[in-house]
């Protein structure tokens, strides 16, 4: 039997659970906080791409507000490696939402420790950073 590894963490992002979905499943929304050039078909065996491409599956999950899972793999992988799993689940917290993020299936321990710091640095701050900018920015005054 294959070794797999994985990592787990849960992120607060200052936003509601239906928002972080969208964040994570929104083109537009995707480019604005950083994840490149994106391709999202929103339904089960869907094709997904971040990164401008870097990454692509297949989506697994998608329950808007609640959860969202895919296939992943980064194209220097290689053709033969197998994609790894990415589950996120949804749920509210007093300050947003608790994102529950495990990405499993890994060839090591190595590609699971470089992809845990990415989702933070990469995606999770980045959605975070997004969302304080959209509450601090100026209101338009209605005329």
């Amino acid at each position: 039997m294959a070794v797999s590894y994985t990592f787990k963490t849960t992120y607060i992002v200052y936003a509601t659970p239906e928002q972080v979905f969208e964040a994570l499943t929104d083109s537009g929304i995707i480019a604005a906080w950083g994840g490149g050039l994106s391709v999202v078909e929103n339904k089960i065996d869907g094709h997904f791409e971040l990164f401008d491409g870097w990454v692509k599956g297949k989506i697994t999950e998608y329950k808007p507000g609640q959860e969202l899972g895919y296939t992943w793999k980064p194209e220097e992988w290689g053709k033969r490696a197998k994609p790894s799993v990415v589950s996120m689940k949804f749920k509210s917290h007093a300050a947003g939402t608790d994102v529950v993020l495990i990405h499993s299936d890994f060839p090591s321990q190595e590609e699971a420790d470089k992809h845990g710091n990415g989702w933070i640095d990469y995606v999770l701050d980045p959605i975070n950073d997004y969302f304080v900018m959209l509450k601090e920015a100026p209101k338009e005054e209605s005329k």
